[in-house]
């Protein structure tokens, strides 16, 4: 993507940290926004990072990368969903398992995500933490983990996609 887009900008040897890059930054961003949304920033991050074959990105590359996710967000290209970043329009319809080649932190799991498993391993019973953390390979609970799906079983309940009683959580009957 970025060989395609400087070759139209007219701009192959631009380096991520130049000013003219910005245009070249923000088409790779939106790449990866189309292929991965929803995606958390840190994942972007890499993304546009790889694409010039940077080893890490550092507060100028952060810079950057944050400006062209700002433009595009104003042009209306993508639109933030809770603290990821997505497609205007699209609706999360899986969540996706890890690979032996793309494990993601809890960070880097968007909420729309967290939130769809959540909501369907809420009807198994006890355990919807072990297994939320299970079906995106972290094998251990610990407390980052359970405070952020607590947040979001609290986000379901307060939603009405999740009922609390006296018996634990239930998922809502549909109409």
């Amino acid at each position: 993507m970025r060989d395609t887009s400087s070759t139209q900008r007219g701009t192959w040897d631009v380096e991520l940290q130049d000013r003219e890059a910005l245009d070249v930054v923000a088409d790779v961003a939106l790449c990866v926004v189309e292929v991965e949304g929803p995606v958390e920033k840190e994942v972007i991050y890499t993304g546009v990072r790889l694409a010039w074959g940077l080893g890490r990105a550092g507060q100028v590359v952060r810079d950057r990368i944050g400006r062209a996710l700002r433009r595009l967000l104003k042009q209306g290209k993508i639109v933030h969903v809770g603290t990821a970043y997505d497609r205007p329009g699209h609706e999360t319809e899986f969540a996706r398992t890890p690979t032996e080649r793309c494990a993601r932190r809890v960070a880097e799991v968007p909420v729309a995500e967290r939130q769809l498993v959540l909501r369907n391993v809420v009807d198994e019973g006890p355990g919807v933490h072990r297994e939320a953390a299970r079906f995106f390979g972290w094998a251990r609970l610990g407390a980052d983990i359970r405070e952020v799906l607590t947040g979001d079983i609290d986000a379901l309940i307060a939603a009405g996609a999740l009922i609390e009683s006296d018996g634990g959580l239930m998922p809502v009957e549909g109409p």
